[in-house]
């Protein structure tokens, strides 16, 4: 017979966890009586350890007045527990004294008439001090509580100065209100002729219609509405208009429980929170203005620079295939043949100049739509290099070419496409700064998992001022024969949007030696082995 397997308790349930908890609670009128009552059962105690005083003193030295002690008791009471704990003390202390020092003994009987002046004195002194020094520990409890809020609004102001967002504003607005109040808080906007609520800690999506009635009465009339105002008194809840410059824009309300209205110092504390939610929500609104502002000057600069460049660069080449065409249009028939094809290979060299051009624009505006798209495949270099420096002497480059690939370097996998335009636009570049006679050097070498494609000329180089923007939307070097990037000042700005599609990199370094010359070098991450 097999032997029963031990089994393990089984955990309590959490559910019963909680009910154990919660049997070891007192109920909530218990725990607010236990308050309530502590400080004065710490006050007769207090009454009763004093009187064990004078009574020790007493037996060891004959003391002709020992309410001192007594006074000592009061004290402690006003400073600990406050005026009402005090007052209890000091008629405890009253009584204390008629019956323990003044004869006769242990009776509430008093015979001689000093002794009753005494026991009065005793009385209204202990009253007077509980007295100013309950007052003293209320003004220093109010003046703590005062700190403690200017403290809050003062973290909440520089929060939200630092909100741009109007969302976040009224949101972190909300978390405030209830936080300072302990009362439920709503923000409410006008949308499409109506209030709704925009914000609300804790979270909430609605008021009820005697509410919702009385915010829509603080937003038109620009006052406080609900209860203890004059306007919905009977609505339990404060709302205060959102006032800006501009009017007000919306609502800010908590709800009171009790009907009980916010103390004046609640109050002051609310209209706060409202005066610094509605200047936050001023400045966001601003901020946006501004923001929207600088994006339409911008984009305004920007159309007045392409167009300017356009129209300036697209007209030389349109003049030239004009006057090709005009040549071969009237003289055509009397022209020889070689001047015919010498004017046909201009036309085609201009249209080719324009079509570049126009493929960095719309290179321009994919990269700047994010819908540029990579048809990758394998690219040998050393073809790459020579399908570019074949352009650039196709177009009349006067400069000199030298090509140095590495030996062994593996092919690169990338769009064959863009790839040439990159390179296109490099050379280009070189072309068009380097001056004529001065020597063009296209480099390709392997660095690590990376390969380094540099164009390198000897010309005058890049300014300091211009170098760190070289790669911006419109750069242009101040040069005498020309624009880098066939004329938009778009080429290298393409070249940066193609290359980092690609995962890669590309820098400018100038000057390269002597003073002279210019760098662009890009470095594209080659395929990793097996793949």
């Amino acid at each position: 017979m097999a032997t029963p397997r031990p089994q393990s308790p089984r955990p309590m349930p959490s559910s019963a966890k909680v009910g154990l908890h919660r049997a070891w609670i007192l109920p909530d009128g218990i725990r607010s009586f236990t308050r309530t009552i502590w400080p004065y059962l710490w006050s007769a105690a207090a009454v009763g350890f004093a009187a064990s005083i004078g009574l020790a003193l007493t037996s060891l030295v004959r003391l002709p007045n020992v309410s001192m002690v007594f006074l000592l008791a009061v004290l402690f009471s006003a400073a600990r527990f406050g005026i009402w704990p005090a007052l209890v003390s000091s008629g405890l202390s009253f009584l204390a004294y008629n019956f323990f020092f003044i004869e006769p003994l242990h009776t509430f009987a008093v015979t001689q008439p000093h002794e009753l002046l005494a026991l009065f004195v005793l009385l209204a002194a202990a009253v007077l001090t509980s007295t100013i020094a309950g007052r003293a520990r209320e003004q220093a409890r109010l003046a703590a509580e005062r700190d403690v809020a200017s403290q809050r609004l003062y973290r909440f102001a520089r929060r939200l100065s630092a909100l741009a967002d109007p969302q976040s504003v009224v949101d972190h607005a909300a978390i405030q209100a209830h936080g300072d109040l302990h009362c439920p808080c709503v923000i409410l906007f006008p949308e499409r002729g109506r209030l709704g609520v925009v914000a609300a800690w804790p979270p909430e999506d609605h008021l009820d219609p005697e509410a919702l009635s009385a915010a829509d009465l603080a937003l038109a009339k620009g006052e406080a509405t609900g209860l203890a105002t004059t306007l919905c008194p009977a609505v339990p809840w404060l709302f205060l208009p959102l006032r800006t410059p501009e009017g007000t824009i919306g609502v800010i309300g908590v709800a009171l429980p009790n009907n009980a209205p916010l103390t004046p110092e609640a109050r002051t504390l609310f209209e706060t929170v409202a005066e610094l939610t509605a200047t936050a929500l001023e400045r966001a609104r601003l901020g946006q203005e501004i923001s929207a502002a600088r994006t339409a000057a911008e984009a305004e600069r920007v159309r007045n620079t392409l167009l300017a460049s356009i129209s300036h660069d697209f007209r030389t080449p349109l003049a030239s295939i004009l006057g090709a065409a005009t040549s071969l249009i009237d003289y055509g028939a009397r022209l020889p043949e070689p001047a015919q094809r010498d004017l046909l290979v201009q036309v085609k060299d201009e249209a080719e100049h324009l079509d570049g051009m126009v493929r960095n624009l719309l290179a321009m505006t994919r990269l700047e739509a994010g819908a540029l798209e990579l048809n990758r495949d394998w690219v040998d270099l050393q073809e790459l290099f020579d399908r570019a420096v074949a352009v650039a002497r196709r177009r009349g480059a006067p400069q000199s070419f030298d090509v140095h690939v590495e030996e062994g370097l593996p092919f690169v996998f990338a769009d064959p496409n863009l790839l040439d335009q990159v390179l296109a636009n490099m050379v280009g570049n070189a072309i068009q700064h380097a001056g004529s006679g001065e020597r063009i050097t296209l480099e390709a070498k392997r660095e690590g998992s990376m390969v380094v494609l540099s164009v390198t000329d000897n010309g005058p180089g890049i300014a300091p001022e211009v170098l760190p923007r070289i790669f911006e939307k419109f750069a242009r070097a101040p040069r005498s024969s020309g624009d880098a990037g066939e004329g938009t000042g778009l080429g290298l700005a393409i070249v940066k949007g193609i290359v980092e599609a690609h995962q890669g990199t590309v820098a400018a370094v100038s000057p390269v030696a002597d003073g002279r010359g210019a760098r662009i070098e890009i470095r594209l991450p080659l395929p990793k082995e097996g793949s």
